[in-house]
Protein backbone atom coordinates (compact mmCIF):
# COMPACT_ATOMS: atom_id res chain seq x y z
CA UNK A 1 0.00 0.00 0.00
CA UNK A 2 1.03 3.62 -0.63
CA UNK A 3 -0.14 6.32 1.74
CA UNK A 4 -0.07 10.02 2.70
CA UNK A 5 1.77 11.89 -0.03
CA UNK A 6 3.54 15.20 0.66
CA UNK A 7 4.96 17.52 -1.99
CA UNK A 8 7.27 20.53 -2.15
CA UNK A 9 9.00 22.50 -4.87
CA UNK A 10 12.80 22.44 -5.15
CA UNK A 11 14.19 24.71 -7.87
CA UNK A 12 12.41 23.50 -11.03
CA UNK A 13 11.53 20.09 -9.60
CA UNK A 14 8.52 18.83 -7.73
CA UNK A 15 9.56 16.46 -4.93
CA UNK A 16 7.09 13.98 -3.49
CA UNK A 17 7.40 11.66 -0.50
CA UNK A 18 5.05 8.99 0.79
CA UNK A 19 5.18 5.91 2.92
CA UNK A 20 4.68 2.35 1.70
CA UNK A 21 4.09 -0.79 3.72
CA UNK A 22 2.39 -4.17 3.59
CA UNK A 23 -0.23 -2.61 5.90
CA UNK A 24 -0.60 0.47 8.12
CA UNK A 25 1.92 0.51 10.98
CA UNK A 26 3.79 -2.48 9.53
CA UNK A 27 7.44 -2.95 10.57
CA UNK A 28 8.41 -3.07 6.89
CA UNK A 29 7.29 0.55 6.32
CA UNK A 30 9.56 2.75 4.19
CA UNK A 31 9.42 6.32 2.90
CA UNK A 32 9.86 6.79 -0.83
CA UNK A 33 10.84 9.92 -2.77
CA UNK A 34 10.32 10.80 -6.44
CA UNK A 35 10.95 13.97 -8.46
CA UNK A 36 9.16 15.48 -11.42
CA UNK A 37 11.80 16.91 -13.72
CA UNK A 38 11.20 18.16 -17.26
CA UNK A 39 7.61 16.85 -17.08
CA UNK A 40 8.73 13.32 -16.23
CA UNK A 41 8.70 11.54 -12.87
CA UNK A 42 11.83 9.77 -11.72
CA UNK A 43 11.70 6.25 -10.40
CA UNK A 44 10.95 6.23 -6.64
CA UNK A 45 13.87 5.73 -4.28
CA UNK A 46 13.74 4.69 -0.63
CA UNK A 47 15.02 7.50 1.60
CA UNK A 48 13.93 6.29 5.06
CA UNK A 49 14.03 2.67 6.15
CA UNK A 50 14.00 1.44 9.75
CA UNK A 51 13.60 -2.34 9.73
CA UNK A 52 11.42 -3.53 12.58
CA UNK A 53 9.77 -0.14 13.14
CA UNK A 54 6.64 1.27 11.61
CA UNK A 55 7.07 4.74 10.09
CA UNK A 56 4.60 7.04 8.37
CA UNK A 57 3.00 10.42 7.63
CA UNK A 58 5.97 12.10 5.94
CA UNK A 59 5.90 15.87 5.42
CA UNK A 60 8.56 17.41 3.17
CA UNK A 61 9.38 21.13 3.19
CA UNK A 62 11.91 23.44 1.56
CA UNK A 63 13.62 25.72 4.10
CA UNK A 64 14.71 29.34 3.39
CA UNK A 65 18.36 28.23 3.35
CA UNK A 66 17.71 25.70 0.57
CA UNK A 67 17.57 22.58 2.74
CA UNK A 68 14.91 19.90 2.46
CA UNK A 69 13.34 19.00 5.80
CA UNK A 70 11.59 15.66 6.06
CA UNK A 71 9.32 15.13 9.06
CA UNK A 72 7.79 11.73 9.79
CA UNK A 73 6.73 9.53 12.69
CA UNK A 74 8.45 6.43 14.06
CA UNK A 75 6.41 3.90 16.03
CA UNK A 76 8.15 2.69 19.17
CA UNK A 77 5.52 -0.03 19.51
CA UNK A 78 2.95 -1.34 17.04
CA UNK A 79 0.38 1.48 17.10
CA UNK A 80 0.11 5.17 16.22
CA UNK A 81 -0.23 6.08 19.89
CA UNK A 82 3.46 5.20 20.33
CA UNK A 83 4.58 7.55 17.52
CA UNK A 84 7.45 10.02 17.90
CA UNK A 85 7.92 12.90 15.44
CA UNK A 86 11.36 12.84 13.82
CA UNK A 87 13.18 14.90 11.22
CA UNK A 88 16.01 14.45 8.75
CA UNK A 89 17.53 17.13 6.51
CA UNK A 90 19.12 17.15 3.07
CA UNK A 91 21.49 19.78 1.70
CA UNK A 92 21.76 18.20 -1.75
CA UNK A 93 18.14 18.08 -2.94
CA UNK A 94 17.31 14.73 -1.38
CA UNK A 95 20.35 12.73 -2.42
CA UNK A 96 21.71 12.35 1.12
CA UNK A 97 20.10 12.83 4.52
CA UNK A 98 21.28 13.84 7.98
CA UNK A 99 21.06 11.72 11.09
CA UNK A 100 17.60 11.26 12.56
CA UNK A 101 16.56 13.74 15.26
CA UNK A 102 13.50 13.47 17.50
CA UNK A 103 11.71 16.83 17.64
CA UNK A 104 8.93 15.83 20.07
CA UNK A 105 9.33 13.36 22.92
CA UNK A 106 5.59 13.10 23.54
CA UNK A 107 4.31 9.77 22.23
CA UNK A 108 1.22 9.82 20.06
CA UNK A 109 1.82 13.28 18.56
CA UNK A 110 1.76 12.93 14.76
CA UNK A 111 2.44 14.94 11.61
CA UNK A 112 0.35 15.39 8.46
CA UNK A 113 0.04 19.10 7.48
CA UNK A 114 2.63 21.39 5.88
CA UNK A 115 4.99 23.58 7.87
CA UNK A 116 4.55 27.37 7.80
CA UNK A 117 6.84 30.28 8.59
CA UNK A 118 4.63 32.94 10.15
CA UNK A 119 4.99 36.70 9.70
CA UNK A 120 6.59 36.95 13.12
CA UNK A 121 9.30 34.54 11.95
CA UNK A 122 8.14 31.54 13.99
CA UNK A 123 7.93 28.07 12.49
CA UNK A 124 4.57 26.29 12.83
CA UNK A 125 4.04 22.58 12.24
CA UNK A 126 0.43 21.29 12.46
CA UNK A 127 0.21 18.10 14.52
CA UNK A 128 -2.38 16.05 16.37
CA UNK A 129 -2.69 13.78 19.37
CA UNK A 130 -3.53 10.25 18.25
CA UNK A 131 -4.41 9.27 21.83
CA UNK A 132 -6.96 12.04 22.43
CA UNK A 133 -7.82 12.80 18.79
CA UNK A 134 -7.19 16.53 19.23
CA UNK A 135 -5.63 19.00 16.78
CA UNK A 136 -2.56 20.92 17.96
CA UNK A 137 0.61 22.62 16.66
CA UNK A 138 4.34 22.66 17.29
CA UNK A 139 5.99 26.11 17.39
CA UNK A 140 9.66 27.06 17.14
CA UNK A 141 11.53 30.33 16.82
CA UNK A 142 14.20 28.92 14.52
CA UNK A 143 13.18 25.41 13.45
CA UNK A 144 14.64 23.83 16.59
CA UNK A 145 13.43 23.41 20.19
CA UNK A 146 9.80 22.82 19.28
CA UNK A 147 7.02 23.42 21.83
CA UNK A 148 3.50 22.02 21.76
CA UNK A 149 0.53 24.41 21.80
CA UNK A 150 -3.06 24.77 20.92
CA UNK A 151 -5.38 21.94 21.90
CA UNK A 152 -8.71 23.24 20.58
CA UNK A 153 -10.85 21.58 23.32
CA UNK A 154 -12.85 19.40 20.90
CA UNK A 155 -12.01 15.69 20.67
CA UNK A 156 -12.56 13.63 17.53
CA UNK A 157 -10.27 15.81 15.41
CA UNK A 158 -6.99 14.95 13.70
CA UNK A 159 -4.74 15.96 10.79
CA UNK A 160 -5.15 19.75 10.98
CA UNK A 161 -4.02 22.19 8.32
CA UNK A 162 -3.23 25.82 9.14
CA UNK A 163 -3.43 29.01 7.04
CA UNK A 164 -2.17 32.46 8.02
CA UNK A 165 -4.88 34.94 7.04
CA UNK A 166 -4.35 38.40 5.59
CA UNK A 167 -4.71 40.04 9.04
CA UNK A 168 -2.09 37.74 10.56
CA UNK A 169 -4.55 35.55 12.45
CA UNK A 170 -4.38 31.78 11.98
CA UNK A 171 -7.12 29.47 10.76
CA UNK A 172 -7.00 25.74 11.49
CA UNK A 173 -9.20 23.20 9.69
CA UNK A 174 -9.37 19.58 10.86
CA UNK A 175 -10.60 16.18 9.78
CA UNK A 176 -13.25 14.85 12.16
CA UNK A 177 -15.22 11.81 13.28
CA UNK A 178 -18.40 13.92 13.36
CA UNK A 179 -19.15 14.06 9.64
CA UNK A 180 -18.01 17.66 9.15
CA UNK A 181 -14.80 19.65 8.81
CA UNK A 182 -14.05 21.61 12.01
CA UNK A 183 -12.47 25.06 12.21
CA UNK A 184 -10.57 27.02 14.88
CA UNK A 185 -8.73 30.36 15.04
CA UNK A 186 -5.72 31.74 16.87
CA UNK A 187 -5.25 35.47 17.44
CA UNK A 188 -1.82 35.27 19.08
CA UNK A 189 0.40 33.39 16.63
CA UNK A 190 -0.75 29.92 17.62
CA UNK A 191 -0.12 30.13 21.38
CA UNK A 192 -3.82 29.56 22.07
CA UNK A 193 -6.87 28.66 19.98
CA UNK A 194 -10.61 29.12 20.30
CA UNK A 195 -12.72 25.97 20.57
CA UNK A 196 -13.05 24.19 17.24
CA UNK A 197 -16.49 24.62 15.68
CA UNK A 198 -18.34 22.54 13.12
CA UNK A 199 -18.58 23.90 9.58
CA UNK A 200 -21.10 22.99 6.88
CA UNK A 201 -18.40 21.18 4.90
CA UNK A 202 -18.94 17.38 4.90
CA UNK A 203 -16.08 15.11 5.96
CA UNK A 204 -16.16 11.29 6.07
CA UNK A 205 -13.35 11.15 8.66
CA UNK A 206 -10.75 11.70 5.95
CA UNK A 207 -7.77 13.96 5.32
CA UNK A 208 -8.06 17.50 3.90
CA UNK A 209 -5.74 20.22 2.65
CA UNK A 210 -6.05 24.00 2.26
CA UNK A 211 -3.81 26.51 0.47
CA UNK A 212 -3.90 30.12 -0.62
CA UNK A 213 -4.12 30.37 -4.40
CA UNK A 214 -4.16 33.82 -6.01
CA UNK A 215 -7.01 35.74 -4.33
CA UNK A 216 -8.76 32.77 -2.72
CA UNK A 217 -8.45 29.74 -0.49
CA UNK A 218 -8.73 26.28 -2.02
CA UNK A 219 -9.82 23.27 0.04
CA UNK A 220 -9.28 19.69 -1.18
CA UNK A 221 -11.40 17.00 0.46
CA UNK A 222 -13.98 14.24 0.00
CA UNK A 223 -17.29 16.10 -0.30
CA UNK A 224 -19.39 13.44 1.41
CA UNK A 225 -20.13 12.38 4.98
CA UNK A 226 -19.62 8.68 4.24
CA UNK A 227 -17.12 7.02 1.97
CA UNK A 228 -14.19 8.43 0.03
CA UNK A 229 -15.40 7.79 -3.50
CA UNK A 230 -14.83 11.35 -4.77
CA UNK A 231 -12.19 14.05 -4.54
CA UNK A 232 -13.36 17.65 -4.61
CA UNK A 233 -12.14 21.23 -4.49
CA UNK A 234 -13.95 24.08 -2.74
CA UNK A 235 -13.12 27.78 -3.16
CA UNK A 236 -13.43 30.70 -0.76
CA UNK A 237 -12.94 34.36 -1.63
CA UNK A 238 -13.57 35.58 1.93
CA UNK A 239 -10.88 33.61 3.80
CA UNK A 240 -13.04 30.65 4.72
CA UNK A 241 -16.22 32.37 5.84
CA UNK A 242 -18.13 30.94 2.87
CA UNK A 243 -17.27 28.28 0.31
CA UNK A 244 -18.30 27.51 -3.25
CA UNK A 245 -20.19 24.49 -4.48
CA UNK A 246 -17.89 21.47 -4.85
CA UNK A 247 -15.78 21.08 -7.97
CA UNK A 248 -15.52 17.30 -8.41
CA UNK A 249 -12.06 16.34 -9.66
CA UNK A 250 -12.60 12.59 -9.78
CA UNK A 251 -15.28 10.11 -8.73
CA UNK A 252 -15.43 6.31 -8.61
CA UNK A 253 -18.08 3.66 -8.02
CA UNK A 254 -15.68 1.59 -5.98
CA UNK A 255 -12.52 2.11 -3.95
CA UNK A 256 -11.41 5.44 -2.53
CA UNK A 257 -9.58 8.69 -3.19
CA UNK A 258 -7.91 10.08 -0.10
CA UNK A 259 -5.21 12.17 1.60
CA UNK A 260 -5.01 15.19 -0.75
CA UNK A 261 -2.05 17.54 -0.93
CA UNK A 262 -2.19 20.93 -2.69
CA UNK A 263 0.76 22.88 -4.07
CA UNK A 264 0.79 26.11 -6.04
CA UNK A 265 3.49 27.44 -8.32
CA UNK A 266 3.70 30.48 -10.57
CA UNK A 267 1.32 29.09 -13.19
CA UNK A 268 -0.65 26.19 -11.75
CA UNK A 269 -2.34 24.64 -8.77
CA UNK A 270 -1.32 21.02 -8.25
CA UNK A 271 -3.45 18.41 -6.49
CA UNK A 272 -2.07 15.05 -5.42
CA UNK A 273 -4.12 12.30 -3.79
CA UNK A 274 -4.10 8.57 -3.14
CA UNK A 275 -5.98 6.18 -5.43
CA UNK A 276 -7.11 3.09 -3.50
CA UNK A 277 -3.96 3.44 -1.37
CA UNK A 278 -2.05 1.79 -4.22
CA UNK A 279 -1.26 4.68 -6.58
CA UNK A 280 -1.21 8.47 -6.64
CA UNK A 281 -3.04 10.83 -8.95
CA UNK A 282 -1.52 14.18 -9.92
CA UNK A 283 -3.96 16.75 -11.31
CA UNK A 284 -3.09 20.35 -12.13
CA UNK A 285 -5.19 23.38 -12.93
CA UNK A 286 -4.74 26.83 -14.41
CA UNK A 287 -6.66 30.01 -13.73
CA UNK A 288 -9.13 29.42 -16.55
CA UNK A 289 -10.21 26.16 -14.90
CA UNK A 290 -11.56 28.18 -11.98
CA UNK A 291 -13.03 31.18 -13.79
CA UNK A 292 -16.59 30.39 -12.73
CA UNK A 293 -15.75 29.45 -9.17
Amino acid sequence: MHHCISVTKDKDDLITVWYSASYEKAPDSVIHLAKKRFDKWTEPVTVIKMPGFGIGNPVIWKSPDDELWLFFVVLTENDWQSALICRQKSKDHGENWSELEIISNMKGIMTKGRLLILRNGNYLLPVYDEKKWTSMILLSEDGNNWKLYGETTVTGLIQPVVIELDDGNLMMMSRSKMGKVYISYSFNGGLSWIASAQTDIPNPNSGIDVVKYKDMLVLAHNHTQTGRNRMDLLFSKDEGKTWSAPFCVKETDHGEYSYPWLLQDEKQLHLFFTDNRMNFIHSFFEDRDFEKR
